[in-house]
């Protein structure tokens, strides 16, 4: 009889400390008795054996490195105790591999590791608006190398005309002073077109209710003319004041070094709906979500292949002339309109194409919404997104940052 026990081979797949561990197997208890199996307990596992003979072995290891587990029985016919040994693994959590180092006190145009914002909105002009949420994370590559955040965001709402405000801008890794390149391109972009709009918003607004009553090519100009004049020239604004940060530096900075993206958004509500004009350049995405709609609608055209490639920066003169980066928007109502870097949009969409996919964003959402209390006026919702951000995505640890209007 003891010889089968010893031909059965019993093969435990490896786990994961940290992790739900199951595995079954089975032995033939009407040849054995006295089962038990000894070395569980200090790896934080449990064996139990039912009267069929299955095995089952559970728990949350505790433990990481290579072990054995010793299977001690008595065949049925001996009065002798038998020892079967079973190797067992434990891999460590791959999140437990990371560290957080912080940033050195002394370098220039110093970031925090994380920020977040929330701005409520109740109402205006008698219609009841869209609150704003937004966070940005130090991602974990750059926390492993001590290195600062190099994303950063602005958002904001003009309680006097009705105006949202959204930017969000990547800083390039490989860029020395690109943290302070996102900073500035964010800052002066939101201010821009927060202080244009509050001084000419009310004749684009003429426009665009004109454009929506005729929808033709020639009421559609001037609203064209007059986004461009706020968000084209916000950008334009944006790349001189990094110029002139680069100067402010002397020789010891190019522009190059501020390299940076920029995702810009201005919003509005009227009665027939919501107008969305955007400017984008670089990676990352805009994009407005509806969740009962059968499409997403894309506002910008990232600066990227089909599969991870070179983008744009701001700092580039030329991408004031290379092609449209403008993009114009009427819609009846949204879920949430979205800017995100990529650092959100490679593990969610992994490749450029996949923007289009209406499930991709779905699948977002869903993620997004299971932690974030996303209803109105929950300012707790701006550290329920940051915390959020904190998601595990196996080779995807940059930073993350994306703003919701919602």
């Amino acid at each position: 009889m003891e010889s089968k026990i010893k031909n059965i081979s019993i093969h435990l797949p490896n786990g994961t400390i940290g992790k739900e561990y199951s595995v079954s197997f089975h032995l033939p208890i009407d040849s054995i008795a006295d089962v038990k199996l000894l070395g569980t307990d200090d790896l934080g596992l449990t064996f139990s054996l039912a009267d069929d003979g299955t095995c089952t072995l559970s728990g949350i290891p505790t433990q990481r490195g290579d072990f054995t587990l010793i299977l001690r029985y008595r065949a049925a016919d001996s009065d002798h105790a038998s020892e079967l040994l079973i190797p067992i693994a434990f891999n460590p959590d791959p999140r437990s591999l990371w560290v957080s180092k912080p940033v050195p006190d002394n370098i220039p145009f110093p970031k925090s590791d994380e920020d977040s914002g929330y701005v409520c909105v109740s109402e205006f002009d008698g219609m009841r608006q869209k609150d704003i949420v937004a966070a940005s994370k130090r991602g974990r590559s750059h926390a492993q190398d001590g290195k600062p955040r190099d994303d950063d965001f602005r958002i904001s709402f003009n309680p006097q005309n009705g105006w949202y405000v959204l930017a969000v801008a990547d800083g390039a890794g490989s860029a020395k002073y690109s943290r302070e390149g996102s900073r500035i391109a964010c800052e002066v972009s939101e201010s821009y077109c927060k202080d244009t709009l509050a001084e000419r918003g009310d004749i684009l607004e003429e426009d665009v209710k004109k454009y929506f009553a005729e929808k033709t090519q020639e009421s559609l100009q001037p609203v064209v003319a007059k986004v461009h004049e706020v968000l084209f020239k916000a950008a334009i604004e944006s790349y001189k004041a990094i110029l002139k940060r680069k100067d402010e530096c002397g020789g010891a900075a190019m522009v190059k070094d501020f390299s940076t993206t920029l995702l810009l958004a201005i919003c509005r509500k009227f009665s027939f709906g919501w107008f969305v004009a955007s400017f984008g350049v670089g990676d990352g995405v805009i994009a407005i979500y509806d969740k009962d709609s059968d499409a997403v609608r894309l506002l910008n055209e990232p600066d990227g292949g089909e599969f991870a490639g070179q983008t744009r920066f701001l700092t580039m003169e030329s991408i004031f002339r290379d092609r449209p980066r403008m993009r114009l928007s009427i819609v009846p109502d949204f879920t949430a309109l979205m800017l995100m870097t990529d650092g959100l949009t490679d593990p969610f969409f992994e490749t450029d194409a996949n923007l289009a996919k209406k499930d991709k964003w779905d699948a977002l959402w869903t993620d997004i919404t299971k932690t974030v209390d996303l209803t109105d006026d929950n300012e707790a919702a701006k550290d329920q997104l940051l915390n959020w951000l904190d998601f595990w995505s196996p080779g995807n640890h940059d930073d993350r940052t994306i703003a919701l209007l919602y």
